[in-house]
């Protein structure tokens, strides 16, 4: 049974070739040359709460998530559901319950700043009456997820950039 290839194909699949048998070209004449990145010596070194990649010309990317972090395998939960997951005691159903709301009111309120492009001011001010009420989360596991969930947030929707310094002071 032949295979029936339309002009349009054919056209498409001569005009990648070509393109690709001059680039190939290019490269082996010396005109397309690939540098090499140069990375500062540390690039890690920095007050940034995001993770970032250097790139090139010591500027950094976009935000990206860290490795996983190892847990401790010994300690096993007590308490566990028929869908795998850890039960929690009524203490940390009340923390999560009212860390849930923090994160809550702050994305609320960054989906409404009202000034564009936002200030700084508006938006500091207004992320540190939402979490004064909740100074109790700076001694759980939790505060360190808000930080960076407001890090995130701010940087991704208001373009603004806080450093962990300036995290902690929103929490005073």
């Amino acid at each position: 049974m032949p295979i029936q290839v339309s002009m349009y194909e054919i056209a498409v699949a001569v005009v990648v070739g070509v393109l690709g048998l001059y680039y190939w070209w290019l490269h082996r004449a010396g005109v397309l040359k690939f540098s090499k990145a140069h990375v500062p010596e540390d690039p890690y070194v920095s007050d940034d709460i995001l993770p970032r990649q250097p790139l090139i010309r010591n500027t950094l990317a976009g935000m990206v998530l860290p490795p996983a972090v190892e847990t401790d395998l010994e300690h096993e939960p007590d308490t566990i559901d028929e869908a795998g997951f850890e039960m929690l005691d009524d203490a940390d159903q009340a923390l999560l319950k009212e860390a849930e709301k923090v994160v809550d009111k702050i994305q609320d309120t960054i989906n409404h700043i009202a000034s564009a492009p936002p200030n700084p001011e508006e938006v500091n001010s207004k992320i540190r009456s939402i979490v004064a009420p909740y100074k109790f989360l700076q001694e759980t596991e939790y505060y360190d997820s808000i930080n960076t969930y407001i890090a995130l947030s701010v940087e991704r929707d208001c373009g603004i950039a806080f450093t962990k310094s300036e995290l902690a002071s929103l929490w005073d």
